[in-house]
């Protein structure tokens, strides 16, 4: 099912949902709701007195307004006022409301301004997918599942400490209290801590179902007029759910490390250092060049927008909850001020008949609401640019700009990152102990538990991942001075290039896109390619700027994969994934043993990001922090694979090359 906003009626000042003809929170005192049902249920209060630095993993059908997350969040911290103690929260919603209901419903519960106003900061448009917000610079986190309940926990693979079961009396929303979800629900349980449930409900089927998946259900006395509510306590698993991941993309089961190493200090280094110190690891950032942000990440300005495929599709998503934890990271650090970023918009230009069609089709589509994206005569992107445009457009009202080195500078401002530059790395390799030994060009060693590799192609250049096939594509940016007798451009412009609004007085815009071109000096042949791309988009502009043998430029390699989507997560043994799953050149179906598959312990990817790091490299970044500290993931179990670094190597083999 399509996610789209929740249809709210008001009645006496509260929220009610017209679609399932039901409350959101009690008409009396929302908060004590959710302190006897879902705290009290749980037994949180006892079980928070004992968390201690290990991470704490509440699961819930129905964020609805929020309200069971933003009570428990303060419930939490008043109990460890200063302890740094995780909480996961993970959450589902089909029907999520706008921010403009969730403030107003929020405005109800004052008690809960702390954490409901990084909610709303952090809140997202009806983007399908997981999204992960960050509370308290990283003590609390939340995973918000837009779509379907059932779907999104068959993405998930967590074992869950508590479970909230929310979502609407069963009778009103029927769809959701189904057998399929008390499957997942049991996958994603654990008799060992045990895992624990409660919900509002006391209907019959309901605890039969949940008893059907190892539950021992009990009946507990209800929130005000109602008269009982159900508890449970996970005791054993039966066979609940067909869920399998296939064998070769399973993930390593980490603990946290006290120590890590990211080679390479562009966006993805940066970021990977930034997500790995938030958690409290204490991180070597290693950098061969003079400074961060001297390769491809070096551009003076880099646009920040996802693409939008007609259809939904697995890139799609990706790139577009990327541009949300993109925006919510550059909010936390302050960098939308636009000197460092601007979420100021991006018009993307249908220059040809045939991408006209395509634009109409995407916004007719219905898989996009407006906060995302609209569609814009020329006139109307006229208007918006400050500049004359001669063609239909896609307007991105959330896209914007952002420059590179700037954002990583304050990402990895963090006391646990130790950025060492002028530090060529040439060998890396695990010692006896398991702990990795990276060697540089001077010959100093450094080593510790973890080591992530984010050094764009030249991850390739190490023994271990020499099988990545990692390519260069060479992109030239020109740089002209902003003209005096033009308006100044309002938003980015993109089309057969880009172009951002002005800063410092200079205009940046490209790029051209040049495969097997090693090239590194500025050509001024590229300048005016780039003159002819912006033409083409901005007639007026581009005739005031002034001649091609003034600029200034930057050349850059964006480091791609065939598919176009990162290499991210753990790195593969290729010889002897090879010869394990070699069964998959004669048949692709090919049942393998339920066996670990052979990885390099500790050793993660982050490359390949392209064109599109700026909404890539973050979410990338969080999720192999997540992956490696132990912790529930901010991305789908389909995204896992479809960025897993031994992909390359499967495809071989089914192609049987």
């Amino acid at each position: 099912m399509q996610p789209k906003h929740a249809s709210i009626r008001w009645q006496d000042g509260k929220p009610f949902s017209e679609s399932f003809c039901d409350i959101y929170f009690s008409q009396h005192d929302g908060m004590a709701e959710t302190q006897h049902v879902f705290i009290d249920g749980n037994r949180l209060t006892e079980r928070f007195a004992k968390v201690s630095s290990t991470n704490f993993i509440i699961a819930e059908t129905g964020f609805g307004t929020g309200s069971n997350l933003l009570t428990t969040l303060t419930l939490l911290s008043k109990l460890h006022p200063a302890q740094p103690s995780q909480l996961h929260f993970i959450s589902t919603e089909l029907y999520p409301l706008s921010r403009k209901d969730l403030q107003k419903s929020l405005e109800l519960l004052p008690e809960l301004k702390h954490f409901s106003d990084q909610l709303l900061s952090q809140y997202p448009p009806v983007v399908k997918g997981m999204h992960r917000f960050i509370f308290d610079h990283g003590r609390f986190y939340l995973t918000l599942c837009i779509g379907d309940a059932t779907t999104s926990f068959r993405q998930i693979d967590s074992s869950i400490d508590a479970w909230f079961l929310d979502g609407f009396a069963p009778s009103q929303n029927p769809e959701m209290w189904s057998t399929e979800l008390f499957r997942e629900i049991g996958r994603l349980s654990c008799a060992d801590k045990p895992s624990t449930l409660a919900t509002f409900t006391s209907a019959g089927f309901v605890r039969r179902g949940l008893s059907d998946v190892g539950f021992e259900m009990r009946k507990a006395k209800g929130f005000g007029k109602k008269r009982e509510m159900l508890t449970g306590t996970f005791s054993t698993l039966p066979p609940t759910s067909d869920y399998s991941v296939q064998p070769w993309f399973k993930l390593p089961k980490n603990q946290k490390p006290n120590t890590a190493i990211v080679i390479g200090a562009g966006l993805a280094g940066c970021a990977t250092a930034e997500a790995l110190a938030r958690r409290g690891i204490n991180v070597s950032l290693l950098e061969k060049n003079n400074g961060i942000c001297q390769e491809a990440s070096g551009n003076r300005q880099g646009a920040l927008y996802a693409k939008l495929p007609i259809q939904p599709t697995l890139s799609g998503e990706f790139h577009l909850c990327g541009l949300e934890y993109s925006l919510r990271l550059l909010e936390m650090y302050q960098c939308l001020d636009g000197s460092i970023a601007e979420q100021c918009g991006l018009l993307q230009l249908a220059t040809q008949p045939k991408e006209v069609e395509r634009q109409k089709a995407t916004v007719e589509s219905g898989f996009y609401d407006a906060e995302t994206v609209r569609l814009l005569s020329a006139e109307e992107a006229s208007d918006i640019a400050g500049s004359l445009i001669k063609h239909p457009a896609l307007w991105f009202p959330r896209a914007g700009w952002a420059y590179p080195k700037g954002v990583c500078d304050a990402l990895i401002q963090s006391p646990f990152i130790d950025l060492q530059t002028h530090c060529h790395i040439i060998e890396i390799k695990q010692l006896p102990s398991g702990e990795w030994q990276v060697t540089d060009s001077k010959g100093s060693i450094y080593q510790a538990s973890t080591l992530v590799v984010a050094s764009a192609s030249e991850a390739a250049s190490f023994q271990p991942l020499q099988h990545l096939p990692l390519k260069n594509i060479r992109g030239q940016v020109s740089i002209a001075p902003e003209p005096n007798s033009t308006p100044t451009l309002k938003t980015v412009v993109c089309g057969d290039g880009y172009i951002s609004p002005s800063k410092e007085g200079l205009y940046s815009f490209g790029a051209t896109f040049d495969l097997r071109d090693p090239e590194t000096g500025i050509r001024p042949s590229d300048h005016t390619k780039n003159l002819a791309t912006l033409s083409a988009a901005l007639p007026n502009l581009a005739n005031q700027l002034t001649t091609p043998d003034t600029w200034q430029g930057k050349v850059g390699f964006r480091c791609t994969t065939p598919d176009y989507l990162p290499i991210a997560g753990p790195a593969p043994q290729a010889d002897a994934y090879l010869q394990r799953y070699a069964k998959l050149k004669d048949d692709k179906n090919w049942k393998f043993e339920n066996m670990e598959p052979p990885l390099h312990s500790n050793l993660y990817i982050n490359t390949g990001h392209g064109s599109k790091g700026l909404i890539t490299a973050p979410l990338a970044s969080e999720y192999l922090a997540s992956l490696i500290s132990g912790e529930p993931l901010p991305i789908s179990r389909n995204i896992v694979n479809a960025l897993h670094p031994a992909r390359f190597l499967v495809k071989d083999l089914i192609r049987g090359r």
